[in-house]
Formats: structure tokens, sequence, C-alpha cells
């Protein structure tokens, strides 16, 4: 295919107490010391109980799992050295974020410092854990015409990804409680769209200028052109145990830029809808989930998740074909509605047990082991 879209992920794991399962603080360098990074790499965060994961530069799907399943491995080991486990999700469902302890250490942190300086309680307070893409695009494309566009599928594959129902031992009645979370911080959410990539980075340049944004540094919404890979971010995604999930979220990433790329070269790209239509369904999907209702802001009408996804499918369906994804994409989009996602499961387990430690232990499993069929669905 000559509009090949490159990926890359990055995932933040949550590190806990083998016994108490609460958030624990994790001694990243002697971790990484022991157990080195290997088809992947690693860094702390601003909390000592979250440990990112990055992806190489991958060209499949296939590649991105292979890769957070390896990653995932060596931070297991890790942790489990250190008498702590790993789980995926968008928060830890018991854990008080006024007991995390904070990377402090001036020389190695200091951007850490700052964002705790401008943002106080609201950033100490952020224990939340997410699942990012980056889409590298083919020479020639302007991105800013492919990233108006690709805002409009940010809410559905962020459905796929919900896994944080639950907070400090309450149901918070959100299938994403995380996004309650970022939104108290300034520049997040859905993005504006952009005339150009130099009317974008004029901006930032411009909230560098005024100290707003440190160097080296851009924002944080839900997608992003990149400040130093020049790649489309997607940020909006929880993190979620599933390989299943995270095969589904990038092969759909991956065949909507795709198709975004030939419908400019063809003079084909659709107006872009305005943030208020999408920060909309985006609530829609926060709130309820699977059982949404999307609103299609051409024949003003609601459409359900499941049929949206069918007609996004179709639309999809000659890049994936062509990508040899369609039919697992198919099969897989089937078994979403079918299974559920992350935070319906986690509902179901609480139900079922009344029991945060029941839930913490299930999700512990879910990720440490982790499996992935290429073909056929497992959860």
């Amino acid at each position: 295919m000559r509009n090949v879209i490159t990926l890359g992920a990055e995932e933040e794991l949550q590190i806990v107490d083998q016994d108490s399962l609460e958030l624990a603080a994790h001694d990243f360098d002697r971790g990484q010391l022991e157990y080195p990074d290997c088809n992947g790499s690693s860094s702390c965060e601003l909390h000592k109980a979250v440990v990112e994961l990055q992806t190489p530069i991958c060209h499949t799907p296939d590649q991105i799992v292979a890769s957070v399943s390896s990653m995932r491995e060596i931070i297991r080991l890790r942790a489990h050295a250190q008498g702590q486990r790993i789980l995926s999700a968008g928060v830890h469902p018991f854990s008080n974020w006024k007991e995390q302890e904070i990377n402090k250490d001036l020389h190695k942190h200091q951007h850490y410092i700052r964002l705790v300086d401008e943002y106080a309680d609201i950033m100490r307070s952020l224990v939340s854990y997410g699942f990012h893409v980056h889409l590298g695009l083919p020479k020639g494309i302007p991105a800013m015409a492919v990233f108006n566009s690709l805002r409009n599928s940010l809410a559905p594959v962020l459905a796929i990804s919900l896994s944080s129902p639950f907070y400090e031992g309450r149901d918070t009645g959100m299938q994403s409680w995380r996004h309650s979370m970022l939104d108290r911080l300034p520049r997040m959410g859905t993005p504006d769209i952009w005339r150009s990539e130099e009317e974008y980075f004029k901006h930032i340049e411009l909230l560098r200028k005024v100290g707003t944004l440190e160097e080296q540094h851009g924002m944080w919404e839900d997608l992003r052109l990149h400040h130093r890979y020049h790649t489309l971010e997607v940020r909006i995604c929880d993190a979620t145990p599933s390989l299943e999930h995270i095969w589904l979220i990038t092969a759909l990433l991956q065949c909507e830029a795709a198709t975004l790329v030939q419908d400019y070269q063809r003079g084909r790209l659709t107006k872009p809808l305005s943030r208020a239509c999408l920060e909309e369904n985006k609530w829609r999907v926060r709130r309820h989930g699977l059982a949404a209702a999307l609103i299609d802001w051409n024949s003003e009408t609601p459409v359900s998740l499941h049929d949206y996804f069918d007609q996004w499918l179709v639309r999809l369906t000659p890049v994936a074909q062509e990508l040899s994804l369609f039919e697992r994409m198919r099969e897989k989009i089937q078994a979403l509605f079918i299974q559920g996602v992350s935070a319906d499961i986690q509902r179901g387990i609480f139900k079922r047990s009344e029991n945060y430690q029941t839930l913490v232990q299930h999700l512990i499993y879910e990720t440490e082991e982790a499996q992935f069929a290429p073909v056929q669905y497992r959860q």
C-alpha cells in the first residue's frame, strides 16, 4: 500500500502492592537496571505508581501488541522484584490520591516539579493512566488536513478503551472517570480545527513565549500534532488490560488515517465537525459507553454506537482489506459488543463480589496474563 501509516504506542501501567493491592511507589531506576528494556522502552512519570512503556516504530497492529506484551512482561518482572504487581486501567478503583508519592528529584524531574508548582492539587490528584497511539503520515501529506478530520473518530475509539468506572471506592456512574479528572486541566479535551501546521505550532510557540508551556513541551488534548515526532498522537483512550482492544484501537486508527490520506489526495475530505459537536459525542461515550447513541450531525439524528461501528467498518473496508485487517477488525468489533469493555466487566465483577480487592486482582490477572488471538477473540 502506498499510503502506509506507521504506528507507535504508549501505555501507562499501574504499580500496586502485592498484598494490599493499593497503588505503590515503584523504584524505576532500580527496576530498569535489573530488567533492561527490550522490544520497546519505558519511563517514569509524575507519580511513582506509574510506569509508561513505549513501543518502537511499528507498521502493523500485530507489532504494536507484540511490543506492548513484551514490555508489560519486563515491567511485571521489575514490579515482582519489589513486592509489587502491575495492572492496566484508567484509574485505580480504590486508592486515595493523597497517599501517592511524587518524583521530586530536582535534577531528574524538573518538568514534574514545574507541573505541580503550576497546577497544584489538580496535578497531584491526577493519578490516571492512558493509552496513546502515534500515527506517522506519508511524506507530502499536510498533517492538519488529516488531523482536523481524525478528530471525528476520537469518541468511538475512546469507547473501546473505557476502563475507569470506579474511583476511591465509589462507582462514579461514568464509564471513564479518567476524563472527568483530565478536564480540570487547561488545554484538554477535543482540539480546535487548525488551518495549518504552521498556525498550530505558532500557537504553541506563543504559549511558550508567555510562559504557559515549557520549552520542548506541547499541549495535552485528546489529539495533538506531536511537537517532536510530528506524528498525530491520539491521547483520548483509557489504559485497558485487553490486548484485543489495543489491537482494535490501533487497527481502526491506522485504517482511518490511511482512508483520510486517500480522501485528501482525491479532494474528498469532508468538512470537520466543530469542537462543540465532538464534545457532545465524547460525553455520551464517557457516560454510557457501548450503550451510547452518537449524534449524526449531518442527519441530526442519534445513531447507536453499534450501528456507528458497522457504518465505520464499511467506510474503512477498502483500506482494511488492502492491509489484511478487515476480517479481524470485523470479528473483534462483534466480540466487543458481546463481551463489553473493561468498565462493563469491572462492574460485573464488583456486582458479584462486592469487593474491590477482588476487582483489582482480576485487573492484575487480565494485564499480567493477557493473551492475544490474531483471529479468534479470547477474553
